[in-house]
């Protein structure tokens, strides 16, 4: 990293400016200048932000990713082999620059049996579980109680996209077509959607950074959803955070409309 001297004149003129603006006095600053583990503690302090610990100051790295799937793996028994987690060390994809492009790792789950000998899709457990992990990752959580029975005839995958078993990393762009309606701008090579659930899970300070600003919420548009009172499947999963409540949210939105703080996420094509 560079010397901080290396910035020159105007700007550390300017760092010591927000710093003073901050509630620095000169009595503190003779205090740090005299005391170099004052000094260190301000750094390791800084060191220890999102800015400097996350991608972009948003996202999880991928080192870092992998352990919390393993890690799951193990805890809720997903039934990931060892192997895939060995292919996914060796295939990290490049990062992007853009700064609301993410690398996901996205585990799509088998069916499961369950005790009463009914069967979950391998569809169905992953929605589930990745909400499950992404809502542990925040201090509150809401969702639309019609995902509590998403069977195939509440949730589907749209048209041409496919459940494919595995663990695979995608590189996800979540602020693409912005203001865009789900249903215009969807299609089977470019929309994502355990995706998106899986980087609610794995990019905490994403879903709390969203704003519908600088970082919009987001429709989920590789699903599709049946919303009684509503024409079938008429329905996409929106993800918003709401900074009222410090919630996390997955609800659902008809997706014949748009608005400027929602994005259409789509994979990323340099």
């Amino acid at each position: 990293m560079a010397n901080l001297f290396t910035l020159g004149f105007g700007k550390v003129s300017d760092l010591v400016g927000k710093l003073a603006e901050a509630g620095l006095t000169a009595e503190m600053a003779e205090e740090v200048r005299k005391d170099p583990a004052l000094a260190e503690i301000i750094v390791n302090a800084l060191k220890s932000q999102p800015t400097f610990t996350l991608v972009h100051g948003l996202f999880t790295k991928p080192e870092e990713q992998i352990e919390k799937v393993r890690k799951w793996n193990r805890e809720f028994g997903w039934g990931i082999p060892d192997e895939a987690f060995a292919a996914a060390e060796k295939s990290v994809p490049a990062w992007p620059e853009e700064k609301l492009v993410a690398v996901v790792l996205v585990p799509y789950l088998t069916d499961k049996t369950n005790e009463d000998e009914t069967v979950t899709s391998g569809l169905e457990r992953t929605f589930h579980e990745l909400w499950a992990r992404a809502k542990s990752e925040q201090d509150a959580n809401w969702r639309w109680d019609g995902y509590d029975k998403a069977g195939p005839d509440r949730l589907r995958l749209h048209k041409g996209i496919e459940h494919k078993v595995g663990l695979r990393w995608e590189v996800i762009d979540l602020g693409a077509q912005r203001n865009k309606k789900p249903h215009d701008v969807r299609s089977a090579k470019s929309s994502p959607h355990a995706g998106i659930l899986a980087a609610a899970a794995l990019h905490p300070q994403w879903v709390k950074s969203m704003d519908g600003d600088k970082v919009p919420y987001v429709w989920v548009p590789g699903y599709e959803v049946t919303v009684p009172g509503f024409e079938p499947w008429a329905g996409v999963p929106s993800l918003r955070f709401g900074r009222d409540w410090s919630r996390v949210g997955l609800d659902y939105g008809l997706g014949g409309r748009c608005g400027p703080s929602w994005s259409v996420p789509s994979f990323f094509r340099e």
